[in-house]
């Protein structure tokens, strides 16, 4: 009888330890909705004045750009208030052009000064200047004269020389601003034709999203004195008349990349410009 009630005794047991295990105990749970990982983008603004002959293209406020004069006797007066191209606020490029000049004559001189904004994100940045062409269009006697072969290949690109710098945005070269590239003499082919330039990059700086960096490029029809800091000179008398009615263009781009985790940045080669993509924003 005694085992019997043990049994009993211990199957009570087990059956309270059930009912026990069916409570409640003290809960909390915290719970984080949405959560996302989205890429960011990347996008380089690019602005331009033109400057040519103390003149500056000046954006109106109806109409487009025309030429105003920086001095009370310009040395193109024919062009003070003529429409212009080179200058435009900061925008993705479309159809726009640094330089759109004819009739320009040796000794003549202009400089662009073009700003990159840094749209969105840090960024590093090139420039590719490619696409050069220098036509002849046309023989005058002159030209033969002069020794002009007599082909259809222009002697312009042969006469007019670039400098560009880094500059602070005032549109003038100073002693303590970096020179970027120059052909002071020489053809332009030599920095105008299938060229890459490194702006910004590791080696140099990145322009921090939100900031603007300068970029002066003067033009010389002759040769470029800039054998004193800070001093750009041209001289047109070197020039014959073997570049007459010459005329010559090229394609200029800008390439950015992303700045954050990009150490080993490098300006890609020039063939990523000379079959780009279609341009963007």
């Amino acid at each position: 009888m005694k085992k019997i009630l043990a049994s009993i005794f211990v199957l009570g047991l087990t059956a309270a330890t059930a009912i026990g295990a069916s409570r409640a105990f003290f809960t909390d749970t915290e719970i984080s909705h949405d959560n996302i990982l989205a890429a960011g983008d990347l996008d380089l603004k690019i602005d331009s004045e033109a400057h040519y002959l103390d003149m500056v293209c000046t954006v109106q406020p109806t109409g487009g750009p025309i030429w105003t004069t920086q001095s009370t006797t310009p040395m193109r007066p024919d062009l003070v208030g003529a429409p212009c191209d080179g200058t435009w606020p900061s925008k993705d490029l479309v159809a726009e052009k640094f330089f759109n000049l004819s009739d320009i004559k040796p000794g003549d001189e202009g400089e662009n000064t073009i700003s990159l904004n840094a749209a969105s994100n840090d960024l590093y940045a090139c420039a590719a200047i490619y696409n050069l062409t220098d036509l002849e269009n046309t023989f005058l006697d002159a030209e033969l004269e002069d020794g002009d072969p007599g082909v259809p290949d222009g002697e312009l690109a042969e006469n007019v020389n670039f400098f560009a710098w880094s500059d602070d945005g005032d549109n003038d070269w100073e002693a303590e601003e970096l020179p970027l590239f120059t052909n002071t003499s020489g053809p332009a082919s030599d920095v105008l034709n299938g060229v890459v330039y490194p702006l910004f990059t590791p080696a140099t700086s990145q322009i921090l999203e939100g900031q603007t960096k300068f970029i002066g490029l003067y033009w010389c029809y002759g040769t470029i004195d800039a054998t004193t800091a800070g001093t750009l000179l041209c001289d047109g008398s070197p020039v014959d008349n073997q570049s007459m009615t010459d005329s010559v263009s090229a394609d200029m781009a800008f390439y950015a990349e992303q700045a954050r985790n990009n150490d080993g940045f490098t300006c890609p080669d020039i063939t990523t410009f000379q079959t780009p993509a279609t341009p963007g924003p």
